[in-house]
Formats: C-alpha cells, structure tokens, sequence
C-alpha cells in the first residue's frame, strides 16, 4: 500500500535545521467578523464552537498546505467531523477520526504514540510530512488556578492541539521546535512559534500522541 511506503520506510535524521515550508496559520476565533464566512448561522453557535475546534484548525492548515484552493471552512469541518463521530461531547476531538476527515480531503493520515521519542516526530518533519501534536494550551503544564470552591486546577499534559512543522537537531537529538498554536484568544495566538525540547516536553501529552500526514503519491 502506498500509506505503508510513505509512512514506514526507514529514515535517518541528521544534524541541522529542517522546516517544511509555506505551512499558513489559521486562528481558531470565531466571532463576528467571522461566523458567517466560516459557515455558521448564528454568532451564538460559532462562539461556542470557538475554544472547540483547535483540531480544526491544524487540520486546516494542514490541507491548505497540501490542497491551496480547497474550501476547508470551519462549518464545513464541523459538520463532517461529526458526521463520522470524530467529536465526542465528553473527550473532544479524537486523533483516528482526525484522521480519518483528513482522508475524506484527500491526504494520508496516521496516528501514533511516541512517548518522549522527539527523534521520531523529527524524523517525519525532516521528509516532509508536518505532524499535529498533543500539548498543554500555552505550554502550562502544571499552571495552577484558584477555583471557586477553594480548591486549585493543575493544567494537565496534553489536550490542545499544534502543527508542527520544523526541528533543530543536534548531535542527532531534536533540540528546538517550530510548530503554529492556534487559540481562541489572541494573545494565545502564536504562528511560528518556537520551543526548546524541554518546555515542549512538559506539556507534551503522556503517550506522546501525534498525527502524521502525507500526500498520496
């Protein structure tokens, strides 16, 4: 099969700076200025879908990458994903059904857990094939905030999701990412943004969960 050939050959990583290019950014705010674009009838239901569709908005970049003109509308997202049961109320967007509305656009998508393997996501930026990783919103792993009722809430590893699509490796290990974080609010917004591996690996989620995309060939 083609998926096999493209996603299990062997590769070796070298030593350098690698970034697949002309990846666009894409916000995942919605809001009046534009709802209706984005293919929703009321402002009511896009702001609630706005903190809702991170993996929207990576999958979008990921498709405006590969496939410039098509029409990849959050709305239109939305209501595919969910047709397949890609969105689940109680966990979110789940990383097979990511895949599987990225296969329904034309493009090769795999799911995997790497743990703390950060040579192995390399390895995959290094030919190409850009990754959505799972993180901590922000990198805040561990944040802690006050609540209500006196007790605190610690941000936990993982549940918001990234593109990544450039590594610094040295001395055969990945030491710095290049990777666009979508948000809901603005000052969460950060297009090519850049982490150590350290700060990338305290939020990056316990399984090191990652989707890999491809291009049929």
């Amino acid at each position: 099969m083609i998926f096999n050939k493209i996603f299990e050959r062997k590769f070796c990583i070298h030593d350098g700076k690698f970034e697949i290019n002309d990846v666009p950014f894409f916000s995942q705010r919605l809001d009046k200025n534009n709802y209706q674009e984005e293919g929703f009838e009321s402002l009511k239901e896009a702001r609630y879908w706005s903190e809702r569709v991170c993996a929207l908005a990576c999958l979008k970049m990921i498709l405006k990458k590969f496939h410039p003109t098509s029409d990849v509308s959050f709305g239109k997202l939305l209501k595919k994903g969910r047709e397949i049961g890609a969105y689940r109320e109680d966990v979110g967007w789940l990383h097979q059904g990511i895949t599987e509305l990225a296969e329904m656009y034309g493009l090769l998508a795999k799911r995997e857990s790497i743990g703390f393997n950060l040579e192995k996501m390399g390895k995959y930026i290094t030919r190409g094939e850009p990754v959505i990783a799972s993180v901590t919103v922000g990198f805040e792993a561990g944040k802690k905030y006050p609540e209500e009722d006196g007790s605190v809430y610690v941000m936990p590893k993982g549940g918001h999701l990234v593109v990544v699509f450039g590594v610094e490796v040295k001395d055969g290990a990945v030491q710095k990412l290049k990777l666009h974080h979508p948000s809901s609010e603005a000052d969460y917004e950060w297009p090519n943004h850049e982490i150590d591996r350290k700060n990338f690996l305290h939020s990056f989620s316990e399984a090191g969960n990652i989707i890999i995309f491809g291009r049929p060939v």
